[in-house]
């Protein structure tokens, strides 16, 4: 490849790179393409086409546009764009009309070029919007175009103009569509409107006022300010004015609101206006309308544009409130949304449930099945199920993905009694109908995780030993009778469960924890007349036979350990949310699924969830009564020890320490083997030694402690807040800031060359093949319910939320 296209394709080449490497260049390519994004796939196919026409000069007019283009002022990355949007109608055409690629008109839309850019088309589509009440979306795409100077038959411009218009009619972007095809400019219809709420008395002494049903019309306002100048902080769900702007109204007062040109005033009504029969029918028509064909709530703004609309002077005049309207309407309000009965809600649920799933499960074949069993359980309701139906259902459920999905769906994360006396009962009706060992399996198996939720261990036990009876080979109900069995002291007894079920030290935790306590089957075996080995003197039979010998309870801290781990990672409900929201915390970077992949590995982020956050209780509380007596005792005793700072005062290699509480001045040995062999005295750690029946050990991670510090640190625990301990200890491993002359922070890693990307192909089939299984496979590694893809997805559902503060010291 020339060295001008490479730059002009990568910017500054890696130097790991070799452009004439078809799958180096598709690495380069893929950076500048976000993969979660809608449609990477043919974004990355697209790119990949045009680096390929650049790096073969075939056709010739493609790497001559781009200099062109340059030429005029362009940068590479508008120019690319630019290209991509030429060849993108070419492409389209050949995959869904099967057409040829026509070559011909493909150099006749590079000869076009340049095509007004976003931005320019986006000013041009909302001033074409804002001059007319409304406009057939047909129709404004074709005033746009128009007034561009765009061919009307030019498919790379209808192209331009479509994606500009997907853009700006997003649910919060300056357009909306309304039922009819019809697209407004919301805040030229909205402005100068006059909406009225009744100030509660929460809101009156805290000066925020709610962007409720009531004031939904105004929800896309995001810059406002009082009519005297002052600042109002606008967010999705509230205005903030400045304190006491709301102090001289009465509380209950019904309050005017209008906005003109982004001026807010607030006027309170000394007599409330009766509700308008004229109002409630034009909400009433514009709601028939728009539920007509999805069968979906209709958003509540959508309601009072559609009445501007119908009437302008609709909203001139103050009128009862919206959800005072919308009752004597016949729709009831939840939310900003509103439907006029159960099966529209149904509808949206379902819609809902649908797209969460899909997003949880990335496949669209298992999301169908699990929709499909939870559309069965919905209609079965309370009455006894159709046999052939249950058992259909059962089938489904076998599958583990599909059971741990719809019982999570059927228990939520909050442990609600009635969604746990609706799933047991399910679950009896289920097992009546089962007509085979693999299914009663499963029936036993539900009823087995009701029971754990309701604090039932034992019950629980005792069904999922009938359902390994009824199915040895059934990997769900054999790993959680395992889990049991481990939590008991029965290490041979988990084993042999996991293992038959295709676990070894290689894949699971367990397995390698508890060949350590398990006895070797190698080794030699007692029979049943043999003396026991205990010393007792009689026979094995009558003295160990069948008795679970455990060691030392020195020796079982970390079985222990790997025990209210294993029940953060197994009992469900809300405990996934809270383990990931810790890790959201403790990441480095916390945009970054692999930070969060880290942060879940760090062993402080399990303690701080089980000892700071209350989940140890919980544990011993619900499976307290499987462990073995004097496993239990001290894990009571765990439950006293808070985390604290120690000073190492003696050092014995791979033996132990001795340290003092720099809280409490207590001193004493803790055993430890693995940070023993390096610590120095006079070092401070972060920690929890806790009791092991006869000395001290550390647990749940450590962290070192810069002298100096240890006062500011012991406050902080004082207080009790794992996410504030987490959110310190990610500062610790921050790397320095730089700031510079002018007191700005410099990025670090703006100091070095950038690695822009870039990529060239031999054929454009080839080049959508590659990218094609590039982005599946990185998916399909992501997607089938392993820990990066639940990572991306809770971190994306929460890029808004505010992250707790992080109160560590400047360092």
């Amino acid at each position: 490849v020339h060295p001008d296209k490479v730059a002009f394709l990568f910017g500054t080449l890696p130097a790991w790179a070799d452009p004439d490497d078809p799958d180096e260049r598709t690495e380069l390519v893929s950076r500048e393409v976000d993969e979660d994004a809608p449609g990477a796939i043919i974004q990355l196919a697209l790119r990949l086409a045009v680096a390929d026409q650049i790096a073969n000069d075939d056709p010739p007019q493609v790497w001559a546009t781009a200099q062109r283009l340059s030429g005029e002022g362009l940068d590479r990355h508008d120019v690319l764009k630019q290209l991509v949007l030429a060849f993108t109608p070419q492409l389209m055409s050949a995959l869904q009309e099967h057409q040829p690629f026509d070559r011909k008109h493909y150099v006749s839309a590079l000869d076009r070029l340049p095509l007004p850019s976003s931005e320019h088309c986006e000013r041009a589509l909302l001033e074409v919007a804002m001059a007319r009440p409304s406009s057939p979306l047909a129709e404004l795409d074709g005033l746009v175009a128009t007034r561009l100077g765009l061919g009307v038959d030019d498919p790379v411009g209808a192209l331009l103009v479509d994606q500009v218009s997907e853009q700006v009619l997003d649910p919060d972007g300056p357009l909306e569509l309304l039922a009819g095809q019809r697209v407004v400019h919301v805040e030229a219809l909205t402005d100068g409107m006059v909406l009225t709420h009744r100030l509660h008395e929460s809101e009156r002494a805290s000066s925020v006022l709610p962007v409720g049903a009531d004031l939904s019309g105004f929800r896309r306002r995001r810059k406002l300010s009082l009519t005297d100048g002052q600042a109002i902080t606008v967010t999705e769900e509230s205005w903030t004015g400045p304190p006491g702007w709301l102090a001289d109204i009465p509380a209950d007062s019904l309050l005017a609101i209008r906005i003109d040109d982004n001026v807010l005033s607030v006027t309170p009504l000394e007599v409330e206006p009766a509700v308008s029969t004229r109002l409630v029918a034009l909400l009433r028509a514009g709601y028939d309308e728009a539920l007509h064909e999805p069968w979906l709530p209709v958003p509540v703004e959508e309601l009072v544009l559609d009445a501007l609309l119908a009437d302008p002077s609709a909203f001139a005049t103050p009128a009862a409130p919206l959800t005072q309207l919308l009752d004597a309407a016949g729709l009831e309000v939840r939310g900003a949304e509103v439907a006029h009965e159960d099966s529209v809600w149904q509808s949206v649920a379902a819609l809902r449930r649908t797209a969460r799933l899909l997003t949880q499960l990335g496949s669209e074949e298992l999301t169908g099945t699990v929709v499909h069993v939870l559309d069965l359980i919905d209609r079965l309701g309370a009455g006894p199920p159709d046999a052939q139906t249950a058992r259909h259902m059962l089938d489904d459920l076998y599958d583990p993905v599909v059971l741990e999905v719809v019982t999570n769906e059927l228990l939520s994360v909050d442990d609600d009694s009635g969604q746990l006396e609706t799933t047991g009962a399910l679950a009896r009706r289920l097992m009546a109908a089962a007509s085979r060992p693999a299914q009663r399996a499963v029936a036993h198996w539900l009823t087995a995780v009701v029971a754990e939720r309701e604090g039932r261990v034992a019950a629980a036990e005792t069904q999922l030993r009938a359902a390994v009876r009824l199915d040895p080979d059934w990997e769900c109900a054999a790993a959680r009778l395992a889990w049991y069995c481990s939590d008991r002291g029965s290490a041979e007894a988990a084993l042999t469960l996991w293992r038959g079920v295709g676990a070894d030290s290689a894949n699971s935790e367990d397995i390698s924890l508890l060949e350590s306590f398990a006895v070797s089957p190698d080794g030699p075996r007692l029979g049943r007349n043999d003396r026991c080995w205990c010393g007792s003197g009689r026979k094995f039979k009558q003295c160990h036979l069948g008795q679970v010998v455990l060691p030392p309870l020195p020796e079982r801290v970390g079985w222990l350990c790997r025990k209210a781990t294993a029940y953060l990672e197994r009992r469900g409900g809300s405990l996934k949310e809270v383990i990931y929201e810790h890790a959201y915390v403790r990441a480095l970077d916390p945009d970054d699924e692999d930070s969060i992949l880290e942060a879940l590995e760090d062993p402080l982020v399990n303690d701080v969830v089980l000892h700071e956050s209350g989940w140890f209780d919980r544990f011993l509380a619900e499976r307290g009564a499987l462990l073995p007596e004097d496993e239990a005792l001290l894990a009571g005793a765990w439950t006293l020890v808070d985390r604290t700072i120690y000073e190492l005062l003696e050092v014995r290699a791979g033996v132990g320490v001795k340290v003092r509480d720099l809280r409490t001045g207590e001193v004493f040995d803790v055993r430890e083997r693995t940070f023993s062999a390096a610590a120095t005295p006079g070092t401070l750690v972060c920690g929890r030694a806790v009791p092991d029946g006869e000395s001290h050990q550390f647990i749940g991670g450590l962290f070192g402690v810069a002298p100096g510090r240890e006062g500011a640190l012991l406050d902080l625990l004082d207080e009790g807040d794992g996410l504030a301990l987490l959110a310190y200890v990610a500062d610790l491993h921050q790397p320095p800031v730089i700031v510079g002359p002018d007191g700005q922070v410099i990025d670090i890693g703006d100091l070095g060359p950038r690695e822009l990307p870039g990529d060239a192909v031999p054929a454009l089939s080839a080049t959508i093949r590659r990218s094609s299984r590039r982005c599946w496979s990185s998916w399909n590694a992501t997607s089938s319910g392993g820990a990066k893809s639940r990572c991306r997805r809770w971190a994306e559902s929460r890029r808004s939320r505010p992250r707790p503060t992080r109160r560590a010291e400047t360092h």
